[in-house]
């Protein structure tokens, strides 16, 4: 009895420990969750209140695979911005700790997933500036994966917007993005790995977003800067593999007609075979696709297609209502007649459609094309006047030291003639002497 009452004690004693050791185990997560990270950075705002105007420049390196089903996209895309910061005046960039440095405090809103991310920070000089005032350059490299919204209404000869949202963490009345004038976007076709079922436009579109607080759901607007490029969708692809197919198998559907109408099983068994084909069909297509409220383009065919066996397999039906052979001849004739009528209704207007799409599409891409043509000669124009007028500050730079050489030179040649001219009178004093 003894040894069993000892043994009790021990096993209520370890019992009571180890509910103790797990207590502060949880006590010791719930401090360390609570307490400051070592890498966390206060950014505080300006002490001068100046309003921070950040010019953006962007190139795409490279954009990656495009999937509709999860509607995002990889891309890899250099990002340079600029700002006037009057604390680096007469400063060099080893001589900055750019952690204590005011931040733009830049993010990339619609990043899924960043696979790489490079931070760097430059001073640039200007010597054609009139303030004199440093730019602080910071770039970032990221390759990462973006989600963006894509409208597939009219699938699969659909164009896409691949947009890169970028917003700070300011507020407007802090900060403002604004298009660097200096230099132009770009984007790199040749690295494009999608240029199988993709076509992409060789332009990137850039635009200052204005928020709105029904967005952040705050009392402050927070600026926001979207980098826009365009991929028009390759659909030869689903025309020969899905809509192709499609159309003969409804096209088979009037092989019923061949059997007698006396035989409505036969008939059915042929209608409802190609109709489960098509159903099948229509399966396929849907892999392609997200799960949307709305139908694409080849869904309406689709759906068309299958509409269109079902009104085969109700003429089957009824033509075995008929007594007569007359009767189901002509019931017969009629049906064929309609069912080719609307086939080729319904193609033609497809097709039409189908011209209209493109034609919006190829206007989008041409209007996108010129607004950006335009926006890097303007660019250009900058540019070269920025250039004359550097040429010319250094020719100034450069009269003005030959002017003051040539002073120089005249001042030294005075000096030079009069200390001659004194010489022979000091020579006839001394001779007099």
């Amino acid at each position: 009895m003894p040894d069993e009452k000892e043994n009790a004690d021990i096993r209520f004693r370890d019992r009571v420990l180890g509910d103790l050791a797990v207590f502060k185990n949880k006590l010791t997560e719930i401090e360390a969750n609570g307490r400051t990270s070592s890498t966390e950075v206060w950014h505080e705002p300006r002490p001068d209140k100046r309003k921070i105007y950040a010019r953006i420049r962007c190139n795409v390196i490279s954009v990656g695979e495009i999937d509709t089903v999860k509607q995002q996209f990889d891309a890899e895309i250099f990002l340079g911005v600029k700002y006037k910061e009057p604390l680096l005046k007469g400063l060099t960039r080893e001589d900055v700790d750019w952690e204590k440095m005011w931040s733009p405090r830049i993010v990339f809103a619609n990043a899924e997933e960043i696979q790489l991310m490079e931070c760097k920070h430059r001073i640039l000089e200007h010597s054609d500036e009139v303030d004199g005032i440093p730019d602080a350059y910071v770039t970032y490299r990221m390759r990462a994966t973006f989600k963006t919204l894509m409208n597939l209404v009219d699938f699969p000869s659909d164009l896409q917007s691949l947009t890169i949202k970028l917003m700070s963490d300011w507020p407007e009345s802090d900060f403002e993005f604004v298009k660097d004038m200096h230099i132009k976007d770009s984007i790199r076709l040749d690295m494009f790995s999608g240029c199988h079922e993709w076509e992409l436009c060789p332009v990137v579109t850039a635009s200052p977003i204005k928020g709105t607080k029904l967005q952040t759901g705050s009392h402050r607007v927070y600026p926001k800067y979207h980098l826009t490029m365009y991929a028009k969708r390759k659909s030869m692809y689903y025309f020969w593999n899905v809509a192709l197919v499609l159309m003969l198998i409804v096209c088979l559907s009037f092989a019923s007609f061949a059997v007698n109408a006396d035989q409505p099983e036969d008939r059915l068994s042929v209608t409802l075979t190609l109709l489960l084909t098509a159903v099948a069909f229509k399966y396929v297509a849907s892999q392609a696709l997200p799960p949307i409220s709305y139908l694409t383009l080849l869904d309406k065919y689709v759906i068309f297609c299958l509409v269109f066996q079902c009104l085969g397999v109700c003429q089957n039906a009824v033509v075995s209502a008929f007594t007569t052979p007359e009767s189901r001849a002509l019931f017969d004739a009629i049906s064929a007649y309609v069912l080719v009528g609307l086939l080729v209704i319904v193609h033609a207007v497809a097709v039409i459609y189908l011209l209209i799409v493109k034609r919006r599409s190829n206007h989008v891409l041409h209007q996108a094309v010129k607004d950006y043509e335009e926006l890097n000669a303007r660019i250009n124009k900058t540019w070269e006047a920025r250039k004359v007028q550097k040429q010319k500050g250094e020719r100034k730079q450069r009269g003005e030291g030959e002017s003051k050489r040539e002073k120089r030179l005249k001042r030294n040649k005075v000096d030079a003639t009069e200390e001659y001219q004194e010489l022979p009178d000091k020579a006839s004093t001394v001779s007099s002497s």
